[in-house]
């Protein structure tokens, strides 16, 4: 039959043939719960979240098993759609209150809800049922690092290891606590296994020979784009160092990167990375190596000294830096000040990372000041309530949100940037603008694990909070430190006078 044919190509991993089998499965029976389960895993597999959500839905009204609800579930996250994910496991451990599966994914997502806290009973609930499980221990070691509960998330990475070897999101979390603590060599090396994980892997797998070191006198490289903005704003501070020593080297980036690469690497070519196929290297001679950019530190930022002391490395469009300084000047006398307060994603401590513009409000109140948006996103109902409720003026120009070489610009005529950690911190650094990062006690590896300077970026300074979710103290230290450069205008803008 069509089902028993889908079912067979969605085991094989054939989800294409799986649902084409499926759907004229469908067509025969709308109602029949085995058809709309089965397309609905096919279409999840395929990237068809939306698809897959509306067939698992029509499953459980008539079929409310334990299994279509944890497959719901996972569809929910994908989508992002947390409270409606944790609304599915729930009532799969309802069904069945021994489902270690469903149990797992939802100590994840209520770590992702920004509650690790809550994550904990339910993952030693699964652990009680199978105390070896691998995913039970990994997510109880990301809920332990939430709550900075370093050693005892550190152990259970490693007590992980000694299970599973081949773990490789244990071995990439294992590189982000070495890397935390300036352990660069070790830490590399772990961070090699991100090219196993799935969820990281937006590289092309080319058939050239990786880089792993050898000298590159008269050679030709090709450096592979990979991950978000952020990262590829960081690591591109490895490239002057590839472009000394190097014949030719060729630069995949993402799109909205391009232009800025270009003119800041002119020794390279820049091309704008495409997720779905290659670049067309057809006009290309043969490369020698290739290297994806997060592979560029293991060789050249084994240690503390390694990293540069820069004054910036991204160079943006002078012609804009002076249009955006004519317009920052009609605002009037005074410091002109970018602002970006909310960072990352559920699945990347999004919650943890960001801070309200109510919050935000005492820096508003400090005179001779005007704040300029570096929010990503469409924030502009969020910016107009904040303005009707507290009367506070914080400027957004949207032509700029929407284009990286323009906020580039922006960010260049600043005087300063106040911001979380998201990618605003990585550009002003990589500009070599000076920029206040607010950073939460448990902090992401790229802002080490203390102190208040940042290894990539010599004109960042770090403000930290000292308990979870404690903004106040830093909203404290970031006020007395503007009022501090407003009275002292002579002092760059660089790392803040501490508060008294």
């Amino acid at each position: 039959s069509a089902l028993a044919a889908g079912v067979e190509s969605l085991n094989a991993g054939d989800f294409t043939g799986a649902r084409r089998c499926l759907q004229r499965a469908l067509s025969l029976n709308q109602q029949d719960p085995e058809i709309t389960f089965h397309l609905g895993i096919a279409e999840a597999r395929s990237g068809n979240l939306d698809a897959a959500q509306s067939l698992l839905e029509r499953t459980r009204a008539n079929r409310d098993t334990t299994e279509v609800n944890n497959a719901l579930g996972n569809v929910q996250r994908l989508l992002g759609h947390l409270d409606g994910a944790a609304t599915s496991y729930n009532r799969a451990i309802a069904l069945d209150e021994n489902n270690i599966a469903a149990l797992v994914n939802l100590g994840l997502t209520l770590r992702d809800l920004g509650t690790p806290a809550q994550a904990l009973p339910i993952l030693d609930q699964a652990l009680v049922l199978s105390p070896r499980n691998v995913d039970a221990l990994f997510n109880k070691a990301l809920a332990l690092g939430d709550l900075a509960e370093s050693e005892a998330a550190r152990q259970l990475i490693e007590d992980i290891l000694c299970i599973d070897p081949h773990f490789a999101q244990a071995h990439l979390q294992r590189a982000f606590m070495l890397l935390k603590r300036r352990e660069f060599q070790e830490g590399w090396n772990e961070y090699a296994w991100r090219v196993r994980i799935p969820e990281v892997d937006h590289w092309q797998d080319y058939d050239i020979p990786l880089w792993q070191g050898e000298s590159l006198t008269g050679k030709r490289i090709l450096i592979q784009a990979e991950q978000g903005l952020g990262d590829q704003i960081m690591f591109a501070s490895c490239l002057p160092d590839v472009l000394a020593r190097t014949e030719q080297t060729v630069i995949e980036c993402d799109p909205r990167l391009a232009k800025l690469f270009a003119r800041s690497f002119p020794r390279a070519k820049v091309y704008r990375h495409r997720i779905e196929g290659a670049p067309d290297w057809s006009s290309e001679p043969v490369f020698d190596f290739r290297a994806r950019t997060g592979d560029l530190p293991r060789m050249l930022r084994k240690n503390d000294v390694d990293f540069p002391l820069h004054d910036g490395y991204l160079i943006a469009d002078s012609a804009r830096v002076s249009a955006w300084r004519k317009r920052l000047d009609m605002l009037g006398s005074g410091l002109k000040v970018g602002i970006s307060w909310r960072g990352g994603t559920p699945g990347t401590n999004g919650s943890m990372r960001s801070v309200s513009l109510d919050r935000l409000l005492p820096l508003f109140l400090v005179e001779g000041t005007y704040f300029i948006s570096l929010q990503y996103g469409a924030v502009g109902a969020e910016i107009s309530d904040f303005r009707a409720q507290h009367g506070a003026v914080l400027h957004e120009w949207v032509d700029a949100n929407a284009d990286m070489d323009d906020i580039a610009a922006l960010t260049s005529a600043l005087d300063l940037t106040i911001t979380v950690c998201t990618t605003a911190a990585h550009l002003s650094g990589a500009l070599g603008k000076p920029a206040w990062v607010m950073v939460p006690a448990v902090a992401e590896w790229r802002y080490l694990e203390s102190g208040i300077e940042m290894s990539w970026y010599p004109t960042l300074r770090l403000l930290r909070q000292t308990q979870l979710n404690a903004w106040e103290p830093v909203l404290l230290a970031v006020k007395a430190a503007l009022v501090h450069r407003i009275q002292n205008p002579s002092v760059p803008s660089g790392r803040p006078k501490p508060s008294a």
